[in-house]
């Protein structure tokens, strides 16, 4: 069976930690229609985790440029 793998990276091509993914294409994906089916179950498996890796790191790097442009007290 064909897998994927995922990994996210930084701009620079590091891979970023506990992102890489391995994901078994279901089905024989001899036909069209087998292929079609088996990427639409990956897509409903592989980006709800991807978009949250994501959404982790725009949330870190937002916090991380807050407490820099904040004033000292």
């Amino acid at each position: 069976m064909p897998r994927v793998r995922l990994i996210l990276e930084d701009d620079n091509g590091n891979p970023i930690a506990d992102t890489e993914q391995i994901y078994v294409l279901e089905g024989d994906c001899d036909t069209i229609n087998q292929i079609e089916a088996a990427v639409e179950t990956f897509k409903r498996s592989a980006l709800p985790p991807l978009e949250q890796a994501l959404l982790t790191q725009a949330q870190e790097r937002f916090v991380s440029a807050q407490k820099k442009t904040e004033p000292t007290v």
